[in-house]
């Protein structure tokens, strides 16, 4: 006979409230990887494959300095059928809901690069938007946005350097620039 703690027998009986999961939305233009990353950060397998049209949000937890974080990460998909005015909603409100952002763009592709200025323009829009509305006082703290270079393994076919990359996160404020090639390495679809 094993020996549960009440926390776990209250948890089974949906009395105990889950964590709150850390939402996280990735965001560019079709075809740069971002399903490929997604679900090789929680596969750790590369699938080169997907369906551009399809949103998907992704739930999964991971230890992360001896504690158990839950994530939940929106595949964003861009539908070339849709109207823009309906994109643009759906974009509006999936960026409400998320917390952070990974920015990605192909290093082969430089309208994907500049895809992600755009990109980031919304993001701060809404959520200053957000903020506004909800009428949050003292210090304001910038929503996380990470920019990443993807493709980097298809050395022939680049497109946009890594200067390029580090000048364009430092001019539109993301916290951090990462350059990585999802196909060639799950270390680096971790770092992202």
């Amino acid at each position: 006979m094993s020996t549960t703690s009440p926390k776990s027998s209250l948890a089974k009986l949906g009395l105990y409230p889950k964590p709150k999961p850390f939402k996280i939305m990735v965001l560019g233009q079709s075809g740069v990887g971002k399903s490929a990353l997604v679900v090789r950060f929680i596969t750790r397998r590369f699938i080169g494959e997907y369906d551009p049209n399809l949103e998907k949000i992704y739930a999964f937890q991971s230890v992360i300095d001896n504690e158990m974080v839950y994530f939940e990460i929106l595949d964003s998909a861009g539908n070339p059928h849709v109207s823009y005015e309906s994109e643009y909603t759906n974009m509006e409100s999936n960026i409400r809901w998320a917390e952070a952002f990974i920015l990605m763009y192909s290093v082969t592709d430089k309208c994907s690069f500049d895809e992600c200025h755009r990109l980031k323009f919304l993001i701060n829009y809404n959520k200053r938007r957000r903020r506004i509305a909800s009428s949050i006082k003292g210090s304001v703290l910038e929503t996380p946005v990470v920019l990443v270079g993807n493709k980097v393994d298809q050395i022939g076919d680049r497109m946009v350097s890594t200067e390029e990359g580090q000048r364009r996160c430092k001019e539109i404020g993301c916290v951090c620039f990462h350059e990585i090639s999802v196909r060639e390495s799950i270390d680096q679809a971790s770092v992202a």
